[in-house]
């Protein structure tokens, strides 16, 4: 019985759930802006399209309504959001529909344009992320017409 008791302790059920290692950053922290934690979603999916792209399976690229926020979250300092950000921002939105209109053979193509638009609006707001945004780009040779 004396083993029994602190195998039950170990499993709370009011216990708040721990998320796992990939999505540790997203969630929301004290010092995490709203824009930030929208980067760092934007990351993620960024990443699920790398993943598709590699693989050439284009069935499951979704568009989240989240990510028209780009417009409306609350920056770190939101003194830094110049007339330059929503122009940025505008154009990034639009190579994330054009990678997911495109057609099978023009997706790594507009894949890696969308992935250059961010580095292109991370040179300007927060350098910091470019070496990881940088690891989203694909293979320009990835051929994906006869999959």
């Amino acid at each position: 019985m004396v083993l029994f008791i602190p195998m039950l302790t170990g499993c709370s059920l009011g216990e708040k759930k721990e998320p796992a290692d990939t999505d540790r950053d997203l969630v929301k922290r004290a010092d995490m802006s709203e824009l930030a934690l929208l980067m760092r979603r934007m990351e993620k999916l960024t990443a699920q399209w790398k993943e598709a792209t590699e693989k050439g399976n284009y069935t499951d690229i979704e568009l989240p309504d989240w990510l028209e926020k780009i417009h409306t979250a609350e920056a770190t300092d939101p003194s830094e959001i110049t007339g330059i950000y929503h122009p940025m921002a505008t154009a990034w939105l639009e190579s994330v529909r054009q990678f997911k209109d495109a057609p099978a053979a023009e997706k790594p193509k507009t894949f890696n344009t969308l992935v250059s638009n961010c580095i292109t609006c991370h040179q300007h707001y927060c350098q910091g992320p470019i070496p990881r945004i940088k690891k989203l780009y694909v293979e320009p040779s990835t051929d994906v017409s006869n999959r």
